[in-house]
């Protein structure tokens, strides 16, 4: 994957208004330094399914960039954001390179853990911290103003962790297709309340995909 490449194909999402801010020069420079890293190291550690493929990365890119369109205020200067289980960088290493928030990425498998590292070197991002560690909900000490996760396991797992990290009114974030169960009981049951449902569509290929992005808030009378 050439760096003319990922950029064309972000550019072609810049006719969408809300987006088109966020796809500004800056990004899309450390978006190109992002797309070669991923594919150098994507095939040797299955980092996504097809890490060599343009169209495909700028999907997960903009998919990325969602939370910054319809929760804002999430991702201010002086905000701190836990992503869990980041696998590949999606979500937060495209957050991290749009928004001044400080992210602190936790990712179990060292190899992907190795390369969140490298990318966020690569890029220069200042505003990122990772973590090879797999989050238990008793495990962390540190306090957050979000938690966010895209595809990163079981969701009672992130309901626990995020019920745990967030600081009081702190925005639990979390990516899902349109037909996914988000078990709403179990999020509730660890002080997420104030569930919202965003719903939105992302040209894919040739093809548009629905999406969700499913937002509470952790409940002021939570422990």
């Amino acid at each position: 994957m050439t760096a003319s490449s990922i950029r064309a194909e972000l550019e072609s999402y810049c006719s969408n208004i809300a987006l088109a801010t966020l796809l500004n020069a800056t990004f899309l420079d450390r978006m190109e330094l992002f797309a070669q890293t991923l594919s150098l190291w994507g095939v040797r550690s299955n980092l996504t399914a097809k890490p060599e493929d343009p169209a495909e990365t700028a999907f997960h890119i903009v998919d990325s960039l969602m939370p910054l369109v319809l929760v804002p205020d999430a991702f201010q200067d002086g905000k701190r954001v836990l992503d869990f289980g980041s696998g590949a960088g999606f979500p937060g290493l495209i957050l991290a390179s749009a928004c001044p928030a400080r992210f602190i990425l936790a990712e179990s498998r060292r190899k992907r853990a190795s390369f969140l590292r490298v990318a966020a070197a690569q890029m220069a991002l200042d505003n990122v911290e990772v973590l090879a560690i797999r989050l238990q909900p008793k495990d962390p000490a540190q306090r957050f103003d979000a938690a966010l996760s895209r595809a990163s396991g079981p969701l009672a797992d992130f309901y626990s962790i995020a019920g745990t990290v967030l600081i009081k009114s702190g925005v639990a974030i979390l990516y899902a297709s349109s037909s996914q169960r988000l078990e709403l009981v179990a999020a509730q049951t660890n002080g997420l309340a104030g569930y919202r449902r965003y719903t939105y569509s992302l040209r894919h290929g040739r093809t548009v995909v629905n999406r969700v992005l499913a937002v509470w808030r952790k409940s002021e009378n939570s422990q």
